[in-house]
């Protein structure tokens, strides 16, 4: 399940998140994404994702902008929509793939591997039992997951916490039909966070997410269901191409 934790990673990057937000994109959207956080100005902007590939409009400082980030080309396209210009840099290795490899829990990370080890049940759930092993720290984790929804609904981490996700019910959410899952993570002193996701049951993202405890919340409002527009993801005629700054060599 990666698309809302990864949409919201690589566009509110800015601001968010969280390790696994979003599942593959089955169908091209459009929505204002919004995170609040106590204490914080909102954070919001408008979300459009096909397939890989996402473009994030917002306002920094006063400033319009516009991020464009293809995946798979290892591109990042910065645009301002007022003086018309762009710059295009690489994408980061680790930028977040909505459509990634959904057919095991392993995200595309340098050293992390996946190895099935066996079918089991998570209440009425059926799922597969799987070990990852992440080779430069010599860890490894134990994770049930969903593979229908194409999530996680349990790890149990190295350093003892463990992660598990309870599906309660259906919600009507902005008028589409989602999964509410509850979360829990428990620490090895015994203390517990909680928090739940509004999973469309449609598109298989997350629409919401809500920590009271960090006083944290994300969601998707005003989702559309589109036709892949390739003008989201392209630059528009007219813009002059500028180099990214360079950044300072440490000594």
């Amino acid at each position: 399940m990666r698309i809302l934790m990864m949409v919201f990673a690589t566009c509110i990057c800015l601001i968010l998140i969280s390790g696994e937000v979003f599942a593959d994109g089955k169908k091209p959207f459009s929505a204002t994404a919004v995170q609040s956080l106590n204490g914080q100005q909102n954070q919001t902007g408008q979300i459009f994702v096909s397939g890989d590939k996402t473009r994030f409009e917002y306002v920094e400082r006063g400033r319009e902008m516009v991020k464009i980030v293809l995946p798979k080309q290892q591109v990042m396209r910065i645009l301002f929509p007022k003086e018309k210009l762009y710059m295009e840099i690489k994408a980061p290795a680790d930028t977040p793939m909505p459509g990634g490899d959904d057919e095991n829990p392993c995200p595309p990370m340098d050293g992390l591997t996946c190895r099935k080890v066996g079918d089991a049940k998570f209440g009425e759930l059926d799922v597969e039992q799987w070990q990852q092993h992440h080779a430069p720290s010599n860890s490894d984790s134990t994770l049930w997951w969903e593979p229908v929804r194409k999530m996680i609904v349990r790890q149990e981490f190295p350093d003892g916490r463990i992660l598990q996700l309870a599906l309660t019910g259906k919600v009507d959410f902005g008028g589409r039909e989602t999964e509410r899952w509850d979360i829990s993570m428990a620490a090895p002193d015994g203390k517990i966070t909680k928090a739940y996701r509004l999973v469309d049951t449609d598109l298989g993202i997350i629409v919401k997410e809500e920590n009271s405890a960090m006083g944290l919340s994300r969601e998707l409002y005003g989702l559309k269901v589109a036709d892949s527009d390739k003008a989201w993801f392209d630059v528009p005629a007219g813009y002059q191409r500028i180099e990214a700054p360079k950044m300072p060599t440490q000594q």
